[in-house]
């Protein structure tokens, strides 16, 4: 069987990871654990795509520091690295993550100089042999619209192939505005939202309305589980429980083994149960690409 092939477009960044012992002391100090750990939405599918045997290319950007040369360096070393750009001057992302002791974190993300995808960085070559194109919000959110993807998106559903989307953070879809951000990205074949995001982008309305969007709208419920809504009905899968240690890029890890899974087979359940299984893992550890 050929390996299932991911077009991955979005974010490259760097994790500054922050564990609190306790609760913060503003003016004054807290003992913790800070961690500098290789992250990225985007990233984090590709890399997780590739190591489970997926052919995964990267669409993304880093600046040129030394953060940059670190990152390229590590993606290079994973085989996703082929159309990463170092953007002149440019600044590799950096975005802060606060993790409380319960594991729940909060994100800040350095938008002082966003690197912005354009249609000249995502050409329709890239769709040649490729299965299923897999974009983000956070792609979008720091472009300042989907119009860079438009041409790409219009010619992968011309060709057939198969066209994902995860929109990334509820507090930024309702900044940007939900139906405005479904409208750019278009009618999609799978949605991949957590609970939160997807109640963000149909606010008030039940979550088959989603159904109006995407073809399959999978909303991912990290410790509860998964659900596929689509035409025929819902297919749910359980999560196995896990000791929880750091859900920063679980959802990611569960996008990446849904799509490898769902392309590879068609089958929504087993999709959903090796998603499932992958996102737990990733919860179970320290940082986004942990093995």
């Amino acid at each position: 069987m050929t390996p299932p092939r991911l077009l991955v477009i979005g974010d490259i960044a760097w994790d500054v990871l922050m564990r609190p012992s306790g609760d913060l002391v503003w003016g004054a100090d807290v003992y913790g654990h800070v961690d500098l750990l290789a992250g990225g939405s985007a990233a984090n599918v590709a890399v997780w795509a590739k190591r489970l045997g997926a052919s995964a290319t990267l669409v993304g950007q880093v600046g040129e520091d030394r953060l940059g040369e670190l990152m390229l360096a590590h993606l290079q070393s994973e085989g996703v690295a082929d159309f990463v750009r170092v953007v002149a001057g440019g600044q590799t992302m950096r975005i802060g993550v606060v993790v409380r002791p319960d594991a729940e974190h909060a994100f800040i993300t350095d938008h002082s100089q966003p690197l912005r995808l354009t249609a000249n960085d995502v050409p329709s070559m890239l769709l040649d042999g490729v299965d299923a194109v897999f974009l983000n919000g956070y792609a979008v959110f720091m472009a300042g619209s989907a119009s860079f993807a438009s041409a790409l998106l219009a010619e992968a559903r011309h060709r057939g192939i198969l066209v994902a989307f995860d929109p990334s953070s509820f507090s930024l879809i309702r900044a940007y505005g939900p139906t405005k951000l479904l409208d750019e990205i278009g009618r999609l074949d799978i949605l991949l939202a957590n609970g939160d995001e997807a109640r963000a982008l149909l606010p008030g309305e039940s979550l088959s309305g989603l159904l109006a969007r995407a073809a399959v709208a999978v909303v991912k419920q990290g410790g509860q589980g998964a659900t596929a809504l689509h035409a025929e009905g819902t297919v749910s899968a359980a999560a196995e429980p896990i000791t929880v240690t750091d859900t920063t890029g679980a959802g990611d890890a569960f996008d990446a083994a849904f799509l490898v899974e769902y392309l590879a087979h068609r089958d929504l359940a087993r999709a959903l149960g090796a998603a499932n299984r992958l996102g737990g893992q990733v919860a179970s550890r320290l940082g986004a690409q942990t093995r």
